[in-house]
């Protein structure tokens, strides 16, 4: 087997147990799949562990981007602005510059 096929197996190997650590038996399919494809079975591990070496499993409690609140997200953020209007865009450092020396 070549390098490059052995850095994808290996890749798709971790990727697999990320999955199914999450518990998404939809995407172990689809890397179930590219494993076949490689000619690998999914079920079979090279150093008999399903967890990637040097990983823990992800923290279910952990708080996501999915499971976050929307005002921690920050999408109810008070810009000072009435409904409607933009905030104005924050100014940058070339532009301060310019202004800097006209006022001098």
């Amino acid at each position: 087997m070549s390098t490059r096929n052995e850095t994808m197996v290996a890749a798709l190997r971790r990727e697999r147990a990320a999955y199914r650590s999450q518990g998404k038996s939809e995407r172990v399919a689809q890397v179930d799949e590219q494993l076949r494809l490689l000619g690998h079975d999914p079920d079979e591990t090279d150093s008999g562990s399903v967890a990637p070496e040097g990983r823990t499993p992800a923290d279910p409690g952990r708080q996501t981007a999915e499971t976050a609140a929307p005002q921690d997200r920050g999408a109810e953020q008070d810009d000072g602005q009435e409904d409607g209007e933009q905030a104005p865009a924050p100014e940058t450092k070339p532009a301060a510059r310019r202004r800097a020396k006209a006022k001098e």
